[in-house]
């Protein structure tokens, strides 16, 4: 999806659209999502990505005439690596985080899954370039917090009208088509929780005719009632078989 720019709003970019894969032999995929919206004064992340994402980061600002440099803005949905791990990279950026999200992911012991220990030190330890929120507020101008827990105890969402149509930045706390269809989450700390988020954000998304932009998928609109996504999913692998035999391609779609 490419969002047209009007005066005065943003324009949405994809940066890097994810894709909902597990894997059980090697781990979480970590294939988030990475968005970029700019209104030609303010160029705003949502999330960082992972450390993999970091040429995918410069090719996809230098296709947009932009570079690492010019980012004022990393907002994070939540305290998971592959949402957070580039934040380092934007050394201009203001990085907003949750207070909560962060207090909690702080008191986590070392080696709990999916938390950075070193990447929620420094956010801990700046004083300077990193603002923390809370939900409800308007944090940036026409970009709003939105409570979204569940896939983890203080995740937040991210709500703009400010561009051509509304837009919801949903992080994992609604990964994939599936999730928003069923409220079947997987990978929650609190399934509960995690359900009636995806109720919220489905109102959300009704009331204002908003597209929401998933943690691990491209974008979704809700039409008559139905989730569907805006465009096809398809994610390009390759791997090499045996010994002999070029690379092969296994890409999914």
């Amino acid at each position: 999806m490419h969002v047209r720019k009007t005066a005065g709003t943003y324009t949405a970019h994809p940066l890097v659209e994810g894709f909902p894969g597990k894997s059980s032999s090697h781990g979480a995929f970590g294939w988030s999502s990475l968005w970029l919206l700019d209104d030609g004064t303010r160029r705003v992340l949502i999330d960082a990505g992972q450390p993999a994402y970091i040429p995918l980061i410069h090719e996809s600002l230098e296709r947009l005439g932009l570079t690492a440099a010019d980012i004022t803005d990393v907002l994070l949905t939540h305290m998971h690596w592959d949402h957070v791990a580039n934040f380092t990279m934007f050394q201009n950026a203001v990085t907003w985080v949750g207070e909560k999200e962060l207090a909690w992911a702080a008191e986590q012991p070392a080696g709990t899954k999916f938390i950075p220990d070193l990447h929620v030190q420094e956010l801990m330890r700046r004083t300077e370039r990193v603002e923390r929120v809370r939900e409800g507020q308007e944090i940036l101008p026409g970009i709003h917090t939105v409570a979204a827990p569940g896939h983890t105890p203080h995740h937040l969402a991210f709500f703009t009208e400010r561009a051509s149509q509304s837009l919801v930045f949903a992080g994992d706390s609604v990964k994939n088509i599936h999730e928003l269809a069923t409220t079947h989450v997987d990978s929650t700390m609190d399934e509960d929780a995690s359900i009636r988020t995806i109720d919220r954000l489905r109102s959300l998304m009704t009331d204002t005719s908003a597209t929401l932009l998933p943690g691990h998928d491209v974008g979704l609109a809700l039409v008559d009632g139905e989730v569907q996504r805006l465009r096809e999913q398809r994610a390009q692998i390759s791997f090499f078989a045996d010994a002999l035999s070029p690379e092969s391609d296994r890409s999914i779609g």
